[in-house]
């Protein structure tokens, strides 16, 4: 029985529905902080292109919406790199 086998035994004995996180770092695991940046990373770029597929609306359509070509203009056009600064800001004040 490895390790895994043990925790999971544990967890069930004890209740936990959920498999723990090992307190180990094993070489093959995927960083979880390289996880967060990456997804950090895809929010920003999908917030980004909701911004630039906005802005193929008519102006009609963006007044329906409550929106200003200008505003999506600026938000479009942020930088990758500002977008996921504002949202772990956004986060660390949560």
């Amino acid at each position: 029985m490895n390790c895994t086998e043990e925790q999971l035994k544990r967890d069930r004995s004890a209740g936990i529905k959920e498999p723990s996180i090992p307190n180990v770092y094993l070489p093959a695991m995927w960083p979880v902080e390289m996880h967060a940046l990456a997804l950090d990373w895809f929010k920003a770029w999908r917030k980004r292109r909701l911004y630039r597929r906005l802005l193929r609306l008519s102006e009609r359509q963006l007044r329906l919406r409550d929106l200003s070509r200008p505003l999506l203009l600026a938000k479009a056009s942020t930088p990758l790199r500002q977008i996921v600064q504002e949202q772990r800001n956004g986060r660390a004040r949560r």
